[in-house]
């Protein structure tokens, strides 16, 4: 499942940068309601309000996630992890992205709500998903041809790389039925669910347009 937020004109942008206009917006409003004498009542708010609007995303996120996962008669949902992420170093900017990334909080939500209801959730190591071909297993690199396409230059298969990740991480935990093809459709594009600001909750990108 991709997420897409809604930005503050309207548009959908990333998830990232919507809590990064959230976090900008909030900071902005915080210095410009400071008291001469402390922070006044809607400094101190506006100081709370991003960390908790990020809290609210994450459980609601999580929360959709999960009722899927029930509505659809799945009883294990895997979670890729990224074995000692937080150890390696990216760089400067990218290590400073690394510590906004909440995969670890994420997987806790997933977990709490998932065991309240009946769902379970397993960490799977991502390495090398993103770079083999879930039809016929070819890991060449070039395979992965930018971020979001992989074409299998072994069995010519096309599909959205992260999709096609997924799908190598399902099989770690459950074989595919004898004779199922799940190379073509499964892979091809992720469902888009969108965050609606104003009403806290998701919707799928085709009830947000009808």
């Amino acid at each position: 499942m991709h997420c897409d937020c809604p930005n503050r004109s309207g548009r959908s942008g990333s998830l990232r940068n919507s809590l990064k206009q959230d976090k900008h917006y909030f900071t902005r409003a915080e210095y410009d309601t400071e008291g001469k004498n402390g922070p006044s009542e809607t400094s101190m708010w506006a100081r709370r309000k991003p960390s908790e609007r990020e809290t609210h995303f994450y459980h609601t996120l999580t929360d959709a996630i999960i009722t899927e996962c029930v509505e659809r008669g799945v009883g294990t949902l895997a979670v890729s992890w990224p074995e000692d992420v937080r150890e390696s170093d990216w760089g400067k900017t990218g290590n400073k992205k690394r510590h906004t990334w909440a995969f670890d909080r994420i997987s806790q939500y997933l977990e709490y709500n998932g065991e309240t209801r009946g769902v379970e959730v397993l960490k799977e190591n991502e390495w090398n998903t993103s770079e083999t071909c879930s039809r016929c297993g070819d890991d060449t690199k070039s395979n992965r041809v930018e971020r979001g396409l992989y074409v299998c230059l072994s069995c010519e298969l096309v599909a959205n790389a992260d999709c096609n990740g997924a799908e190598n991480m399902r099989q770690k935990i459950t074989p595919s039925p004898h004779g199922a093809d799940r190379s073509t459709g499964c892979v091809a594009q992720p469902s888009t669910h969108l965050f609606d600001c104003e009403s806290g909750t998701f919707t799928t990108r085709e009830q947000a347009v009808s």
